[in-house]
């Protein structure tokens, strides 16, 4: 396991000295959310009615914008070429990518989902499932990000090709997870799609790390 903290150690440092790739995604809500009142109105019960799914598409979209360079960096500077020269476990090694992502956007997004709820008039009794649900499903983003930052590591400017490689894959986390906020803003339970992202979890982290690798080999060779 010491491969896997002294990797996770690395990136989340080199996150945090490039502070924009930890406040971009934070901005890019803060200013989308800014328009939906300027082009609805800015009546409550509108607000309201959105609420749920406009708080998801942003985490999903201001997650997404920070996936392409989990593995770039490392394939232009030939780090990953010595990860898989030495021996190291692959798929371990995606792992603790996907975990200093998540560290580094999927907390920061989770924390602020709150404010744009409360911007967006999101009712107070689902500010927890917002949170729960958000804490279950932005590591799948990140796991299934690693799979598609492997397959366009390679690519210059691969961003767009990223999001269209993986948006089908995150469709059912979308709708799960602003499913079970829209459930409880109307004070029915939300357990039948906390339950679905939990599964989509466990099949994430079981076999992203397994595809992920298998990319990383087939871009190397």
């Amino acid at each position: 396991m010491m491969p896997f903290w002294a990797l996770f150690k690395r990136d989340v440092l080199v996150a945090w000295r490039r502070k924009a790739n930890v406040y971009q995604p934070l901005v890019f809500q803060l200013l989308i959310v800014t328009m939906f009142p300027l082009g609805l109105g800015a009546g409550a019960a509108t607000l309201t009615k959105i609420a749920p799914a406009v708080v998801w598409i942003l985490a999903l979209l201001s997650t997404l914008i920070t996936l392409e360079n989990i593995f770039k960096d490392d394939y232009e500077d030939g780090s990953l070429a010595v990860y898989a020269l030495s021996g190291m476990n692959l798929p371990l090694a995606v792992i603790s990518k996907a975990a200093a992502h998540w560290c580094t956007t999927g907390i920061p997004v989770i924390l602020f989902a709150p404010v744009i709820g409360m911007l967006l008039h999101l009712p107070t009794h689902a500010y927890a499932v917002l949170l729960l649900s958000l804490t279950i499903a932005t590591p799948i983003f990140s796991l299934l990000g690693t799979v598609g930052s492997a397959l366009i590591m390679n690519i210059k400017s691969g961003g767009m090709l990223l999001s269209v490689l993986i948006m089908p894959l995150l469709a059912p986390v979308l709708i799960f997870g602003a499913g079970a906020v829209l459930e409880t803003a109307l004070s029915n339970s939300a357990s039948t799609h906390l339950m679905l992202l939990s599964g989509s979890l466990v099949l994430c982290l079981t076999l992203a790390p397994l595809a992920a690798a298998a990319a990383i080999k087939i871009n190397l060779e």
